[in-house]
């Protein structure tokens, strides 16, 4: 069986960052998405990943995908739980040796003239 693996072109980071910039389809903007957009796989785009190029595109497109999770769910446009959980689960947040729904305690004293 030949494998039909997409090649990598110079064009490639500029066409993955306007993507994930102007992504205006039904959910969040995502990596499966852009590669179906353009005939790939998503093993092409971890395959890319060794240019320094599609890298840097691809560690931003992962910021802006970050950015648009937390503002819908900010505005309630996603469920604010499965937001976080997306994010927990890809982002790191709230690993392991963190607790993100530990309760906190805050302890404030006023300073100044007692007239």
């Amino acid at each position: 069986m030949k494998k039909n693996h997409l090649r990598y072109t110079s064009d490639l980071p500029r066409r993955l960052y306007t993507f994930f910039l102007g992504y205006d389809g039904p959910g969040a903007p995502s990596f499966s998405k852009f590669a179906r957009s353009i005939g790939a796989t998503l093993s092409d785009l971890e395959r890319f990943r060794d240019k320094s190029e599609f890298e840097r595109a691809y560690q931003e497109c992962s910021e802006i995908r970050r950015d648009y999770l937390i503002d819908n769910g900010l505005v309630k446009r996603f469920d604010s739980s499965f937001t976080k959980f997306l994010l927990t689960s890809e982002y790191g947040m709230g690993d392991k040796d963190t607790d993100v729904d530990k309760e906190i305690q805050v302890t404030l004293e006023v300073i100044g003239d007692e007239t």
